[in-house]
């Protein structure tokens, strides 16, 4: 007999409840990329992108280059969103897997502020230091709003931070 729930759950929490730091930890510390949302006059657009997380949960760090539709979007748009899951591709996705939308708001870093997100980014993504570094790449910060867990196929958890 399956344990997935066929009836939606919802309940919301705060990001200090022992029960879900842990899983929303695990998800943003292991996981290198995700799949950022932006959107600029009804049209979204996604993007494969890599992150590291700051050390509260409330934040999140990306780079990219500035001449691109996602970076325009974020500059006229700071509303996105990002999704990281836990996807295999298996059969026991639907009961084991867990997807976390983030809703946030985009900033571009600059200064002192601009070298200490690259240098988070830089330790989770080495491979990445120099595209970060570089004059070129704008060092976005995004701003978590909230979050929301899904997990268990229909158990779904908003997490506001604290």
């Amino acid at each position: 007999m399956s344990n997935l729930m066929t009836e939606p759950h919802f309940r919301e929490v705060g990001m200090a409840a022992p029960e879900i730091r842990e899983p929303l930890e695990s998800i943003l510390r292991d996981r290198r990329s995700g799949v950022l949302a932006t959107c600029l006059n009804d049209v979204p657009l996604c993007s494969q992108m890599a992150f590291a997380v700051s050390e509260d949960l409330h934040s999140l760090i990306m780079i990219t280059p500035r001449n691109t539709t996602k970076f325009d979007n974020m500059a006229a748009n700071p509303n996105v969103s990002f999704l990281v899951s836990t996807v295999r591709n298996a059969p026991s996705d639907s009961g084991e897997a867990m997807a976390l939308t983030v809703e946030a708001a985009a900033d571009e870093l600059t200064g002192e502020a601009r070298n200490r997100a690259a240098a988070l980014f830089s330790l989770k993504h080495p491979d990445l230091a120099e595209f970060a570094a570089a004059s070129g790449s704008a060092v976005m910060k995004l701003v978590v709003r909230s979050y929301t867990l899904v997990d268990n196929f229909q158990r779904v958890t908003r997490i506001v931070p604290d």
